[in-house]
């Protein structure tokens, strides 16, 4: 497995320590494989009517540039530890820019953080893991989050 692909869920909830990130700094470093962290990031919308057009573009440029350095940030910190990892902020959604991606890279595996949630979650929303798992040829690890 030499190109791995972490889907970022969200920016504000992951760190280096955290399980997806261990899990992923394990296999890379035993296999010598290559990391791609993703996070994808909704299409831009239309602004609401009292918002103008310029304040909506500044803040969303704002958001993306946060989320951008976040992502360079966490990459760095595999470099540090002898990784190889590149990161990508992309537009659409999530299952969209995985499946995209990870064609796009030949990626060996993806790894995903999953929720733990009941059957009735499950049942009413379509979660990122479980569209991904119905639509991708590609081998995918699920790391259960921690919970708060």
């Amino acid at each position: 497995m030499k190109n791995l692909l972490v889907a970022i869920e969200s920016c504000e909830a992951i760190t280096v320590a955290s399980p997806i990130m261990q899990s992923t700094i394990d296999l890379a470093t035993a296999m010598s494989s290559k990391v791609w962290l993703l996070h994808s990031v909704p299409r831009a919308r239309q602004p609401p009517f009292n918002i103008d057009d310029t304040t909506l573009r500044r803040e969303v440029a704002a958001e993306y540039h946060h989320e951008h350095e976040f992502l360079q940030r966490l990459a760095q910190c595999l470099r540090d530890r002898d990784i190889a990892a590149s990161a990508l902020l992309v537009e659409g959604s999530p299952v969209s820019a995985i499946l995209k991606e990870s064609d796009r890279l030949n990626i060996d595996l993806i790894i995903i953080g999953c929720h733990r949630h009941g059957v009735l979650y499950h049942t009413l929303l379509d979660a990122t893991e479980a569209g991904l798992v119905g639509r991708c040829p590609r081998p995918i690890m699920l790391i259960p989050e921690l919970e708060e």
